[in-house]
């Protein structure tokens, strides 16, 4: 049986996930540092990158901050396999069916492999939710944006 002191974590083994997102951060910013941001009106090609730079660093802070302060935190579970497996997949079906089934039939098989990704989720879960994110999807890219994307077969 373990002791509560084998339960628990380091600071450094605790603080590992937020340095490694810190670490991304900066190196965002490194590589995009040369590029024009221009100004909010009129965006350079730099000025997302460095400011999704910038909101990683902010939030890889963050956790840093809490996972020091939280002394009593145990070791986390193992790797959530199911969960990495869908949703990998889900992202890899809707990059493989956009250009071919256009966006519509790929945010719903996409949705619905990420789904599966949740052993509480029922069918009738999936497929609501399934229909009423792809529903917002196509009203916010292709209605609202106005994005040149098909919305279904070319």
């Amino acid at each position: 049986m373990q002791t509560q002191d084998q339960a628990r974590t380091s600071i450094v083994h605790r603080a590992t996930s937020g340095a490694v997102l810190l670490f991304i951060g900066l190196g965002m910013l490194a590589i995009g540092w040369d590029y024009p941001i221009g100004r909010l009106t009129q965006m350079g090609p730099g000025f997302i990158p460095r400011a999704i730079a910038v909101m990683i660093c902010v939030i890889a802070v963050a956790i840093i901050i809490v996972d020091i302060a939280d002394a009593g935190m145990d070791k986390a579970g193992g790797i959530q396999w199911r969960g990495l497996i869908f949703v990998s997949a889900a992202m890899l079906i809707f990059a493989v069916l956009v250009d071919l089934a256009g966006l519509v039939p790929a945010m719903f098989l996409a949705v619905v492999v990420s789904m599966l990704a949740d052993k509480a989720a029922s069918p009738a879960t999936i497929l609501l939710y399934a229909v009423l994110a792809t529903g917002a999807g196509w009203l916010l890219f292709l209605v609202t944006l106005e994005l040149p994307i098909p919305a279904f077969w070319r």
